[in-house]
């Protein structure tokens, strides 16, 4: 009778302990791209986004040949994990950072309106109109180890851009969801042509009171092959 009372009593233990357990969400990064390049074989053959998770995979490149990236659709999904509910101004992640990693799966104009393509300056245009140019773009390692990432990115078709900058600590560790001033943006659009550097930049995180991506994500940039990789899991904390 003792031996079926402790049993009875370890089965309502795991029960409880089953209804009270939360999965998290996941959010898993492989990332590659190749900058400092405009050769588009070259973007096509070393770039890569690809993402397993709680809202699905992500399997993406930049074909050079048909000019698009494969396969179709990745935008939506994508916008799963950097925003609530496909809604990118909820963000879940550092808006900079969530802009940052489409460059694995994108066309090499993004490369060149962004400031990544090794010009040193960011400038979109769209059909007869241009934006500013950006100046002091672009993708440096100091000698401590710290990537720092500088770009502009110009939404919908609009030619006038925000700008962002990230960077990793001594460790090439991206910390992501911290509230660090590792991850910073212009408070609106740039309209004029001006220097990097010369832009008040506010802190770039994640929208307040929602959940939120928390996680760290090693990097390593070599011969301008920037790599991505980890896991970050969605927190209400």
């Amino acid at each position: 009778m003792k031996k079926l009372l402790v049993l009875f009593n370890l089965i309502i233990f795991l029960l409880s302990c089953s209804k009270n357990t939360v999965s998290q969400s996941t959010f898993n990064i492989d990332f590659s791209a190749v900058f400092g390049s405009t050769n588009a074989d070259i973007i096509s053959s070393n770039s890569y986004l690809k993402i397993t998770g709680s809202y699905g995979d992500i399997d993406g490149k930049y074909d050079f040949i048909t000019g698009a990236t494969t396969p179709t659709g990745i935008p939506k999904l994508y916008s799963k994990y950097v925003g609530h509910n496909g809604n990118l101004l909820n963000n879940k992640i550092e808006l900079g950072f969530g802009e940052f990693l489409l460059f694995g799966a994108t066309d090499i104009d993004r490369y060149s309106h962004n400031g990544i393509s090794g010009s040193g300056y960011a400038q979109r245009s769209v059909d007869t109109v241009s934006g500013p140019i950006i100046n002091g773009t672009g993708i440096t390692k100091d000698d401590n180890g710290i990537i720092t990432i500088k770009f502009a990115h110009a939404p919908g078709n609009t030619v006038y851009p925000y700008l962002f900058m990230i960077k990793t600590d001594t460790n090439g560790i991206f910390r992501i969801g911290q509230g660090l001033d590792d991850f910073k943006r212009s408070k609106g659009v740039i309209s004029n042509d001006i220097n990097f550097d010369d832009v008040d930049l506010i802190v770039d995180k994640h929208k307040s009171g929602l959940s939120y991506w928390v996680g760290d994500l090693q990097a390593i940039y070599e011969n301008n092959i920037l790599t991505i990789k980890g896991s970050l899991v969605e927190t209400n904390n």
